[in-house]
């Protein structure tokens, strides 16, 4: 595949300039001239150098465009060298390479905010911009200066002054071949005289960059004598469309839209651009569609496209088969269009190894015609190289993926780029035929949902998977032979040497976990609503595997009793929710998080000494926290107990000394016994919550922690106003439905409120004679 680069390098221009003092080349054009009349293979050498000194004059004023542009990012504190790799090709790609093989260039892997690129050293960069210094210049830096009249390139970066002002010595420059115009982040909008009565006169340029500037509309006189423009960056502007005289640009060769987001048409006549080789419209969101792409006959490359087919105005599936070099995301619409097979395979899916992103759309409209067209296979998307996301969704005629979805068997492996691959909504699906020769080498993320027919087995060796999603799969088998004979799921698993996350939803058929055979990389089990699933601790040599799980979730599996600390001895977190049937169970020692919702039946539960938050939620009949906890639990900073009516009391020995947080909603006995909590003794705590239903017994002498910061009560029968005046580090208090609050007031709660110093947020809400609170209440001193 050919490669060329947005950057070629301010050393490239540098070097491409000492070569053109060297040849000299209009001294020997001239000499040239002169003996053409007499010499026709002087007169045919003369006529093949001009055209090789017009082609190394095209890649200069890309390369010093570049060079410019480093320059205007580097002030503006931006990383320079960071070169990006687009599908220039050509000569571009030839000069590239040779430098990077003499070591000017280092890879620069792709990160979540910038694709793959290229580090130039420092010194290299340094030795380009010295090198192109009267060339390339910025205007900020040299407004009355002789070297305006020698550049050739320029920046300008937008402020808050007058851009008309700004830019006027710019009437002078008509050699000017580069212009950038960059956008801050206060830059007012580019103004209407600058885009009617200044850029229109710079008749000479050969690139022009508007990329990020404010401009909501460019005039049709714009681009009417700019004809000679090669390279036009609109990237990322307000424009809804562009203006018609964009199609006179006969010599433009690169547009780039991408991130135009209110853009949303191109020029009917875009055809007249008979030397447009680069066109991304990438992220162009409003944009409906791109009409006459197959009268661009020197289009190379094409980033970003939505293609209608079929219907009026649509393209033909043949019209789709000759766009070669399509680039990143293509997006086909309208497919319900197709109602041939056999049209379809025109699109030549196999011969687009640029893209990396497919996504086919059939408009909803007429989602029961397409089930009519009865499609009922997919296409050999596992021949397109690049492909790196794959979703596959409400395809409601499809029973089988067949050996047609990978390809032909003579092109080697199958989806070589494909990371992430979804089945969603497939409710005929029953087979997934599978190779079983190293189809999905790179494949990180499989998720299979609500698939309620598929059966079999899954992909084998996904060595580098690192998350699986099993959901609403009923009917894939997990129990025979894939777990208890240990032949086929068993082999899945030890082939997925960097699975992390594992994912198991509604699979009736798991009746156990095979310990003995997790992937040490594996770091999370997620199993949800797999009724007939229970959990036995390993024995033996089956013990060293689950030593990496970091995370254990389980939801809705009612078979389980119990679960057991050496189940997952090195779970940091743990979150059971309605298991119905789990009586008790004890924690690993270096749990740090534990989350218990729904467990009816659960009686007891026992803690490790690393916990920093526990949460028990609707347990009915869970009676006793653990024993000790003072001890036990030295490192609890958070405790949340919610809806559990038959929890009496506090362990003997009151609560860790470290409790910060302390939550307690509808525990009716436990409430009732707040006079033995002894919270007084927890110098940490710094918020206390206590919702109750009002049926509490009245209680005059309640002691509390004077580090308590966040006070919130409601539905409590009494509340002291002592126990307030001793709360002095209060800053937040929340007081609601407490019907006590009238006797409050009569002894004096505003008043109160001015020992509270630190107090800053005070409210009461759904409190009968509430109004009985003096307006405005005394503010805090």
């Amino acid at each position: 595949m050919d490669i060329g680069l947005a950057v070629g390098g301010a050393f490239l221009s540098s070097a491409l300039n000492v070569l053109f003092d060297r040849l000299t080349p209009q001294a020997v054009l001239s000499d040239a001239e002169n003996k053409q009349a007499s010499n026709q293979f002087v007169s045919q050498w003369l006529n093949e150098l001009q055209d090789a000194v017009d082609s190394a004059e095209n890649l200069m004023e890309q390369v010093n465009y570049e060079v410019l542009r480093l320059k205007v990012e580097d002030a503006n504190g931006k990383n320079l060298t960071v070169v990006p790799i687009v599908g220039m090709g050509g000569v571009g790609s030839q000069y590239f390479l040779e430098l990077r093989s003499r070591s000017l260039f280092e890879r620069v892997p792709e990160s979540e905010w910038k694709p793959e690129g290229f580090l130039m050293h420092d010194l290299v960069n340094d030795l380009a911009r010295i090198a192109s210094s009267k060339l390339c210049i910025r205007l900020e830096e040299n407004k009355g200066s002789h070297m305006l009249e020698q550049s050739r390139h320029m920046s300008y970066s937008m402020g808050e002054g007058d851009d008309f002002e700004q830019l006027k010595p710019l009437y002078k420059l008509q050699q000017l071949r580069t212009l950038l115009l960059i956008d801050t982040d206060y830059s007012p909008p580019l103004t209407k005289r600058v885009l009617h009565n200044i850029l229109p006169r710079l008749t000479s340029l050969r690139s022009l960059s508007l990329s990020n500037s404010w401009i909501v509309e460019l005039p049709d006189v714009l681009f009417i004598k700019l004809k000679l423009l090669r390279f036009l960056d609109l990237s990322r502007v307000l424009i809804e469309k562009l203006p018609d005289s964009i199609c006179v640009l006969y010599n433009l060769e690169t547009l780039l839209l991408s991130h135009c987001s209110n853009l949303k048409e191109l020029p009917l006549q875009m055809e007249k651009l008979i030397n447009l080789r680069h066109l991304d419209v990438s992220n162009t969101f409003s944009l409906k569609m791109l009409l006459h792409l197959s009268k661009l006959k020197s289009l190379q490359v094409l980033v970003g496209a939505k293609l209608l087919v079929g219907g009026h105005g649509g393209l033909r599936m043949e019209d789709l088969g000759e766009l070669h070099n399509l680039y990143g995301s293509l997006s086909i619409l309208e497919l319900q269009n197709v109602v041939d097979r056999r049209e379809a395979l025109k699109a030549n899916f196999w011969e687009k190894n640029h893209v990396d992103k497919l996504s086919l759309e059939w408009t909803s409209l007429s989602f029961l015609e397409l089930v009519k067209l009865s499609i009922d296979s997919l296409p050999a998307l596992g021949q397109l190289p690049s492909l790196k996301f794959l979703f596959i969704r409400r395809m409601h005629r499809i029973t089988e993926v067949t050996e047609e979805f990978y390809g032909s068997s003579s092109s080697g492996k199958h989806f070589n780029s494909l990371e992430k691959l979804e089945f969603e909504d497939m409710p005929e699906w029953k087979q997934w035929h599978v190779l079983g020769s190293g189809e999905f080498p790179i494949l990180e993320n499989l998720s299979i949902e609500n698939c309620p027919k598929l059966i079999g087995k899954l992909p084998e060796n996904l060595c580098s998977l690192t998350e699986l999603s099993i959901s609403r799969c009923p009917e894939l088998n997990l129990e025979t032979p894939l777990f208890n004979e240990a032949e086929l799921f068993t082999s899945q698993l030890k082939g997925m040497k960097h699975i992390v996350d594992l994912y198991i939803v509604g699979c009736n058929s798991l009746t156990s976990l095979p310990f003995s055979i997790l992937p040490s990389t594996l770091k999370t089990i997620t199993i949800s609503r797999c009724q007939k699933l229970k959990l036995d601790p390993p024995v033996g040599e089956m013990s060293y595997c689950h030593m990496f799980l970091e995370r254990l979730k389980l939801h809705e599996c009612v078979s389980i009793d119990d679960i057991s600390s050496e189940l997952v001895p090195k779970a940091c977190k743990l979150n059971i929710s309605s298991c119905h049937n789990i009586t008790s169970f004890s924690i690993p020692t270096v749990t740090e998080r534990l989350f218990i919702f729904g467990c009816h039946n659960l009686s007891v539960a026992c803690g490790g000494s690393q916990m920093t938050y526990l949460g028990i939620v609707y347990c009915d009949k869970l009676k006793w926290l653990p024993e000790r906890m003072q001890e036990l639990l030295p490192s609890l900073k958070e405790l949340e107990l919610l809806d559990c009516p038959e929890i009496e009391s506090f362990p003997e020995g009151g609560m860790p000394f470290n409790l910060q947080q302390l939550r307690i909603g509808n525990c009716k006995k436990l409430v009732n016994g707040r006079k033995e909590w002894r919270l007084h003794r927890l110098p940490c705590l710094r918020k206390l919550v206590i919702e109750h239903d009002g049926s509490d017994e009245e209680i005059e002498h309640w002691e509390l922690p004077c580090s308590i910061q966040r006070f919130e009560v409601s539905n409590l029968k009494t509340l002291s106003t002592q126990l307030l005046k001793s709360l002095t580090s209060l800053e937040d208090l929340r007081i609601g439905n407490l019907p006590q609050i009238q006797s409050m007031l009569e002894e004096g709660l505003p008043s109160s409120l001015s020992h509270l110093t630190s107090l800053q947020s005070l409210s009461i809400f759904s409190c009968i004679n509430s109004s009985l609170f003096p307006f405005p209440p005394p503010s805090p001193s």
